[in-house]
């Protein structure tokens, strides 16, 4: 079989053997410098915040629905536990001025996991408090 080599300059019919044709040696180096966990999630966010500049309005205006919730909840149950995720939400306000803030990208990793861990604790407290008050 013959082969045209990847070199030959456009309408060079010229065909090379097999055995002519050199062929680089697989090496156990990686091309670039490896990357870890850590600065991929960084990378990712940082990303994410960059392309999307409406995620912080966003977060904020979902942060004050589940609030309101559960401000609803306390005059409709006529109980105070409906309470119980509102400081997760505050909490989750002040990471989300913090990461709107933060200029490095491990300190946008930091609050924005922090912001989403506030927020998915406080969202599901409102289930679990939903559950006390309705039995």
């Amino acid at each position: 079989m013959t082969t045209v080599p990847l070199t030959a300059t456009p309408g060079d019919n010229t065909t090379a053997e097999p055995a002519d044709v050199a062929v680089p040696a697989e090496t156990d180096e990686p091309s670039g410098p490896s990357v870890g966990i850590v600065e991929l999630s960084e990378r990712v966010v940082a990303s994410l915040l960059a392309r999307c500049p409406w995620l912080y309005r966003a977060s904020t205006i979902t942060l004050a629905v589940f609030s309101a919730v559960c401000l609803v909840a306390v005059g409709t149950r006529l109980s105070a536990l409906p309470l119980i995720p509102i400081p997760l939400f505050a909490g989750a306000w002040y990471f989300l001025r913090l990461l709107r803030a933060a200029e490095t990208r491990p300190l946008q990793l930091r609050w924005a996991t922090l912001f989403a861990v506030a927020t998915m604790v406080g969202f599901w407290l409102i289930s679990v408090v939903g559950r006390w008050v309705s039995a």
